[in-house]
Order: C-alpha cells, then structure tokens, then sequence
C-alpha cells in the first residue's frame, strides 16, 4: 500500500486520539477547578453562620466538657480536685433543668449514676447519654442552612466518550494492515519516504496514547480519593471556632479538674488520690479492660453527621 495513502488514514486516527486524551485532561483540570471553587464558597457559607457551640464542639469531642462546665458555672455539680464528680445545688431537684439537650442529658446522666463518677465513664459508656447527644447532633444538623450545590457541568464527558471509542475502533482496523503494509512496502521518492516517517512517528504516538489514558485516569481516581467535600467545610469550621464559652470561663485549676475526669473512664474509686501519679497507662486507659472497649461502646455511634455527603 501507498505510504502516502497510509498515512492520510494514520495520522487523523493519532489526531482523534490525542483530541480524546485533550478530552479528558481538559475534564480533568475543570473537575479539580470546581472542587476548589466548591470547597471555597462551601467554607465562606459555614464561616458566616453563628453554630450552637456544643454542636462545634463535637467536631473536636469536647461536647461533654463544654456541658460539663456550664453545670460547673451554674452551681449544679461540683468536681474535686482527684477529678470525682458530684451534684450540687439544684442540680439534686430531679425537676431542674438547664435549657440546652447535651447539658440536660449529661444532668441526666449524673442523676441516673445517683453518686460520685467521673466525666469520662458517662462519656464513653453511658449508652443513654451517647444516644441523646447523637439525636441532638442529627437535629441541628438537620436544620442547618447548608450550601446548594454547584450546577453540575455536561459535554465533555460524553463528547470524550465518543472520540475514545471511535479512536479505538479506527486504531484497531489501521494496526491491522499499517504494519504489515510498511514492512512489504518500499517507499519510492521523498514524498513516500517521508509518508512512511510519518506514519511510523504516529504508530509510535498511539502507543504512547495508550499509555497516558491509564496514567490520567489513574491521577484521577487518586485525586477523587482525596478531593474536598462538604464535611471538610463543615469540619474546618468548627474545628476553627472558638473554644465553648463555658470552658472559656474557667479558671485553670477547675478546667484541670474537668480534664482529669473527662479522661478517665473507670470507676471514680480507681481515680489516684490528689497529688499521686494515676497507675497503669498515662491516659487511664488500663481501666478499659474492665470497664470497656478502647474504641466508643455505643452502637451506631458515627464520626460524621447525618446527611453529610462523602
């Protein structure tokens, strides 16, 4: 066959084959444009709203120690200095009651307990108090205004769709005779001598297509496993905020209290005496064998709100 007749049908195959892989780059960079410009307008929309502070404060678990605090503020427990919680006050009238649902589920919980406890152990293995706190996490949640989403753009990928499969098909049929016919055909003349040059450049060219296409698709799959979506918004914003207002307000000495018995998951009797290093692990962890699993015991208990999208 005529190198110059072979290449009129190569060298438009390498062309709509490098238009589908501009295609596809070209998809590539608007999807990763987007998810920016998404991330970016998603974060201004979270950072102009006013949160309920323990909502912010469950992002970084400190739910119960922003309740813990407005108890302590308001005269309703009391903690010693070994980190054993009591109530006090009118935190005793089974009636009173705080106004807020994780303050007065964790009132709830000390009155269930009907004695000295610590934070810790209400906070990870009081299934009644996990259950109330989730419940208030999916509510307001719920009823926050979240960000509509951005108007989803269409074109490209069935546009590069269609250029991949007609590609291949045309590459297919032209590998099936191109070879064979520059390997029996003896170009005569420049024209023909470059035609061969230049259908053999665009063979070379297809293979390398065939190579690209799985290392951008690859790319893609990567960024698509760490692209921003709507819970990183959501998360920064409250990570970033400013610590609860009830904390804030202690003095260090309370604060150090409240730690040491939010820390602590066992039995308020294992807690070592004021002044004395605690046994076992730092953190108290050596009370889990007894008292409970490393990880949180309540079932269903999840990291991510409700209605969040991954």
């Amino acid at each position: 066959m005529d190198p110059i007749t072979l290449a009129a049908f190569a060298l438009p195959v390498t062309v709509l084959l490098y238009g589908h892989l501009a295609l596809l780059a070209r998809r590539s960079r608007r999807r990763r444009h987007a998810d920016a410009e998404r991330h970016r307008a998603d974060r201004a929309h979270y950072d102009a709203l006013v949160l309920d502070p323990y909502y912010a404060a469950e992002f970084r678990s400190d739910e119960t120690g922003g309740a813990a605090a407005r108890l302590l503020l308001d005269g309703l427990m009391s903690i010693d200095g070994r980190g054993v919680v009591r109530l006090d006050g009118a935190g005793l009238d089974p009636h009173h009651r705080v106004g807020h649902p994780v303050p007065d589920a964790l009132l709830d919980a000390l009155r269930r307990e009907g004695g000295p406890v610590t934070l810790g152990r209400i906070h990870y293995l009081d299934m009644v108090y996990g259950a109330a706190r989730d419940e208030f996490r999916r509510e307001y949640h719920a009823r926050l205004p979240h960000p509509p989403d951005l108007p989803k753009r269409r074109g490209d990928g069935v546009t590069a769709a269609v250029l991949g499969c007609a590609g291949i098909a045309m590459m297919v049929a032209q590998w099936s005779f191109c070879g064979i016919a520059l390997t029996e055909t003896d170009p005569t003349g420049t024209g023909q001598v470059v035609a061969a040059a230049a259908v053999f450049l665009a063979l070379v060219a297809q293979l390398g297509w065939m190579g690209r296409v799985p290392a951008l698709r690859r790319r893609e799959q990567e960024w698509a496993e760490q692209r921003p979506n709507r819970w990183d918004a959501l998360r920064e914003r409250c990570a970033a905020a400013a610590p609860h207002p009830a904390l804030a307000a202690l003095d260090a000495e309370s604060e150090r209290r409240l730690r040491v018995s939010h820390d602590h998951r066992g039995a308020w009797d294992e807690l070592p005496e004021e002044g004395e290093p605690e046994e076992g692990d730092e953190d108290g962890s050596d009370a889990d064998t007894e008292d409970g699993p490393d990880d949180d015991p309540r079932p269903g208990h999840r990291t991510e709100p409700d209605g969040v999208e991954r």
